[in-house]
């Protein structure tokens, strides 16, 4: 089986080479690898397993599938998609679609996630406290604000949270500013504790 002098070469030891008439391997391929399914030909690449998982290279997305053992292959209702990757870089891990919503991020994981650690880049940090124009708000306007609204100003309620998910680059930017601030609090009440030392 040969075309323009390469073909589809075996040699004695049981390997098979495609595009190439030194296969090193049990398969060696030194060319593209392009299948056509369903009804409209669509350029794919695709390893199964019938019992464990399924790998899909359709051209514009990376998709790796989990799959059971069962009748048909494979179900709807007992396929999951593991991970998939889109043609703009975006990453999906544990989704039960390929083309679900990507929501704008690179990367997004239906699951838990656990690190040794995590780096996070900032552009702006909380130090705008200590800045001689910060205006600090009287405690009295704290209190008032939070038996208004149940949460500390500035910061993002619990419906808020629900609704749109924690930030955990703003929250720790809020969280220190709180911090900042209490520790503005904290010198005043000390001027005022030494000042009245001081007429004592």
């Amino acid at each position: 089986m040969w075309t323009g002098g390469v073909g589809i070469p075996t040699t004695t030891m049981g390997k098979v080479g495609i595009g190439n008439t030194t296969p090193d391997a049990s398969l060696s391929i030194s060319r593209s690898i392009r299948a056509v399914i369903g009804e409209t030909p669509q350029p794919a690449f695709k390893i199964s397993d019938y019992s464990s998982g399924l790998l899909v290279i359709p051209g514009n997305i990376f998709e790796i599938w989990r799959t059971y053992q069962t009748t048909q292959f494979p179900p709807a209702s007992e396929t999951k998609l593991a991970m998939a990757m889109d043609n703009n870089g975006n990453v999906r891990i544990g989704a039960t679609a390929a083309n679900g919503n990507y929501g704008g991020y690179k990367l997004s994981v239906d699951g838990d996630i656990i690190a040794k650690r995590c780096v996070i880049q900032i552009d702006k940090w909380a130090d705008y406290v200590f800045a001689n124009d910060y205006h600090l708000p009287d405690l009295n306007e704290v209190s008032s604000f939070i038996t208004k609204n149940k949460h500390l100003p500035g910061v993002p309620s619990e419906a808020e949270i629900k609704e749109k998910g924690l930030d955990v680059e703003e929250m720790n930017k809020i969280l220190m500013q709180k911090v900042e601030e209490l520790t503005l609090y904290i010198i005043k009440l000390q001027k005022e504790v030494d000042q009245l030392k001081t007429k004592n």
